[in-house]
């Protein structure tokens, strides 16, 4: 009985989750090593990358109003604006402008 709930748990987890209702392909890049799982939904972009030969990882939602955040391959939280330039990071780096423009300390 218990087998029968974890299985019903486990497909109505996947069948309600957003990544159930986007449109994934892989994609190899053989020159850097890179696996790419990208993820168009309904307002965004999910990309979901790992490197097998160092073992790192990383992730990034691109939103159509031009946000964006993910996780980088350190482990810090990002987030940013393409329109606005801005840009911050979990490990003190923050950038703002565009173009000639743009600052990052």
């Amino acid at each position: 009985m218990k087998k029968n709930i974890s299985i019903f748990v486990f497909i109505t987890t996947f069948l309600f989750s957003s990544v159930a209702f986007s449109a994934c392909k892989f994609v190899y890049d053989w020159q850097s090593g890179n696996n790419y799982m990208v993820c168009d939904n309904i307002n965004s972009t999910t990309i979901y990358g790992n490197n097998l030969n160092t073992g790192s990882t990383w992730n990034q939602t691109q939103n159509s109003n031009g946000t964006y955040s993910g996780i980088d391959s350190n482990g810090n939280f990002y987030s940013g604006d393409n329109n606005t330039g801005s840009y911050w990071n979990s490990d003190g780096t923050t950038c703002f402008g565009t173009g000639i423009f743009r600052t990052c300390n």
